[in-house]
């Protein structure tokens, strides 16, 4: 029988992260903030050396590397204020974001390890790793599941039906 699907966020508006996405998202802002903002006020420095900064190409191209830094800082700090680092789950046997879940495709017996993982994480996530975003078919369907459940994943194609055989 599949499960209904379970919201990424809380009931009070919370993104939820695991402790590993959270530090590394707060990492990447830290070194926007102290590294990747020296560099780019040096190189504005060296940009504007060059003359009339209308014509001047190499200052036009630092001006658009900050924009985008600080535009990605900004979501960062947003992304951060609503985050909720979830807790570790896997006593209750409920998949939840964070958890790695043993899968067995139910019509052909292969089994699959997967991570699930939330929205923020895909960025570096890597599929043929075996992490997954809440937001992707899997993701969605084994998302508050039971350990023993079967749930369904529709895809464009076809609809599979898995087993979830543990959490790790």
């Amino acid at each position: 029988m599949a499960r209904p699907k379970k919201k990424q966020s809380s009931s009070d508006g919370k993104l939820q992260l695991t402790k590993a996405a959270y530090e590394e998202l707060q990492r990447e802002l830290k070194e926007r903030i102290e590294v990747t903002r020296v560099e780019i006020a040096n190189e504005l420095a060296v940009a504007r050396e060059l003359g009339d900064l209308s014509e001047n190409h190499a200052y036009q191209v630092v001006m658009e590397k900050k924009e985008l830094n600080e535009n990605r800082i900004l979501e960062l700090e947003s992304i951060l204020a609503i985050a909720e680092v979830v807790e570790d789950t896997t006593y209750d046997n409920i998949v939840s974001i964070g958890d790695t879940v043993e899968l067995q495709n139910v019509s052909t017996d292969e089994r699959r390890i997967v991570q699930l993982i939330g929205t923020e994480e895909t960025m570096a996530s890597d599929s043929a790793q075996g992490r997954i975003s809440v937001d992707s078919p899997v993701g969605s369907a084994i998302l508050g599941a039971k350990v023993g459940d079967l749930v369904r994943v529709v895809l464009p194609k076809k609809t599979v039906e898995y087993k979830i055989l543990r959490i790790l």
